[in-house]
């Protein structure tokens, strides 16, 4: 086996070494940074699914809430004006 006569040859091999670990970790971190961002976007997404539920059954209650009280005061008469006040 024939050594390598290159002074500089480990020098360059140890920075195209390095190089290569620096690109593969920089590409495992933007897929974790992906991965991140798409769990950030389904959290999010799911916060405004609650929110937009919460907001739906409240309009829902006030509706029956509303007409409960408006069929109240209509079968109690008291949407109509009082003959004796309308002098």
């Amino acid at each position: 086996m024939a050594l390598v006569r290159d002074p500089y040859f480990w020098k360059r091999f140890s920075t195209a070494v390095h190089m290569d670990e620096e690109s593969k970790a920089i590409d495992r971190a933007q897929a974790k940074q992906d991965a991140a961002s798409w769990l950030t976007r389904e959290r999010m997404k799911s916060k405004r699914s609650i929110i937009c539920g919460f907001i739906i059954f409240f309009a829902v209650v006030l509706v029956i809430v509303v007409s409960v009280v408006l069929w109240w005061l209509a079968k109690n008469n008291w949407l109509q004006p009082h003959p004796d006040t309308a002098q």
